[in-house]
């Protein structure tokens, strides 16, 4: 099974901000916060890192 990079790079996040909302939050609301929070920084810091180094070649 094929998936772009920007798809797996969102369900890494969204994994991610799963569980660390679960192991820091107790109520349900807390919960959803912190996972868009997190899971959507953490997509958009990587998208602004990757349009920064977007010019410099790798060799």
């Amino acid at each position: 099974m094929i998936r772009s990079h920007f798809l797996n790079m969102v369900i890494f996040a969204a994994l991610v901000a799963i569980f660390f909302a679960f192991l820091t939050q107790k109520e349900t609301r807390d919960r959803v916060r912190v996972i868009l929070i997190l899971g959507g920084s953490m997509v958009v810091l990587a998208l602004v890192m990757a349009y920064v180094m977007y010019p410099f070649p790798l060799r």
